[in-house]
């Protein structure tokens, strides 16, 4: 949908607080009315849905009975585009070291001005002066800077593809406590298949391993693996994993998810159709997985507007690109990751808030450990990967001592 004009944006503002501008005083107060109308959710001109604080409704309101209709719009910022907090000593020097030094990152340009007491990493922040940069031309290698248009594309057999993604969830309550879901999906490119997806309490690359583990098994290893995580120990892993298995990891830069417009489609439809409405489908995860499991069930059957057939159909009736595993073949070790561990002087060693008993290690060494960072209920140790099982105080305390 196009962007709607400013006209559109302040008619549609103030279809909502008319309201407030016709209500009855004696019924019903201002903070009242404001209280009410925040708990609604409205459809934006786009077709999201939103629902807006208090403290931006009467901020509206008060525009609108200040300034009528054209208050109501968003007026730009005086200083965009404008840098006027950089000293000009700064600005020159900045432009002088990117002509020197063309392969220099902006932060070795930084530390070059903090060197040379032009900048004291305080005024103006970092942040201006990375806008700055961005605004002049003056990243890396600027001349080779080019823009690239983003071209849509398509695979033609299921597994050549699968892209992978988060998008956050409902709340649901834990122990008593809330606490936030997020859904992790992977979407095949050609059929828009859903291979594996669920709702997890933590957005983290630990959980897409899991999940790819699970598809691997039921599919077979794709030709490519598609996801956006940034760098980290855990993503590094996934590279190892990928790379053992045959598996063309593609990484995207974070905040530029070109290239994952399928399943940014399919988290919309998730939106609007399974998490749409004031009243979440369940208040347990087992729950929520459970009710998103019969809806993708659904959606696997309904006609999907860009195949023309429904992605189970797809699915069925085009070739897998998919290599299936020999049964000999055991996967899981090479998801395991691993840690250096230290040995106590009662033979435990901790890992992720949990201890475990190393019968064989010699107190105050170190060990490698190999664990799957999704089920910690045992772990492996030394060269031999013998087996930690978790300190049962109980048992222990119950042993004959001789």
């Amino acid at each position: 949908m196009a962007t709607p004009d400013l006209a559109e944006l302040a008619v549609w503002r103030y279809g909502i607080i008319s309201r407030l501008l016709h209500r009855n005083g004696d019924e019903e107060t201002l903070e009242e009315a404001l209280i009410r109308l925040s708990s609604v959710q409205y459809r934006k001109l786009d077709g999201h849905f939103v629902s807006y604080s208090p403290d931006t409704l009467k901020k509206w309101f008060y525009r609108y009975r200040n300034g009528g209709l054209p208050a109501l719009n968003n007026s730009p910022r005086k200083d965009i585009g404008t840098h006027g907090t950089i000293p000009q000593t700064i600005v020159d020097r900045l432009f002088k070291l990117r002509e020197e030094h063309p392969r220099w990152t902006l932060s070795r340009m930084l530390d070059q001005l903090v060197q040379e007491n032009l900048w004291d990493k305080k005024s103006p922040a970092r942040s201006t002066l990375y806008r700055f940069a961005q605004t002049a031309n003056l990243k890396r290698d600027p001349h080779l800077a080019a823009h690239v248009p983003a071209r849509p594309f398509a695979y033609s057999f299921f597994g050549q593809l699968w892209m992978a993604d988060f998008l956050h969830g409902p709340k649901i309550r834990e122990k008593g406590k809330k606490r936030k879901t997020y859904l992790h999906a992977i979407i095949d490119d050609a059929t828009r298949y859903i291979v594996h997806a669920g709702f997890f309490t933590a957005e983290s690359t630990e959980v897409m391993m899991a999940e790819l583990m699970a598809s691997v098994r039921t599919h077979g290893k794709p030709i490519r693996f598609y996801t956006d995580n940034g760098a980290c120990y855990a993503s590094k892993h996934l590279k190892f994993v990928c790379a053992n298995l045959g598996i063309h990891l593609i990484h995207t830069p974070p905040g530029k998810p070109r290239g994952r417009g399928k399943v940014e489609r399919f988290f919309r439809s998730v939106r609007d159709q399974f998490l749409d409405g004031k009243k979440a489908p369940a208040k347990t995860l087992d729950g929520l997985n459970k009710a998103f499991r019969e809806w993708v069930a659904s959606y696997h059957k309904r006609i999907h507007s860009s195949l023309g057939i429904s992605p189970l159909q797809k699915r069925l009736s085009h070739q897998s690109a998919c290599k299936a595993l020999p049964e000999t073949v055991e996967i899981e070790p090479l998801f395991r990751m691993k840690r250096r561990c230290k040995v106590y002087l009662n033979n435990t060693i901790r890992l992720k808030r949990r201890i475990y008993e190393v019968i064989d290690a010699l107190p105050g060494q170190r060990v490698d450990v190999w664990f799957m960072p999704w089920n910690l209920d045992m772990v492996w140790y030394g060269p031999e990967l013998k087996p930690a099982k978790p300190v049962d105080p109980i048992s222990n305390a119950n042993r004959i001592r001789r």
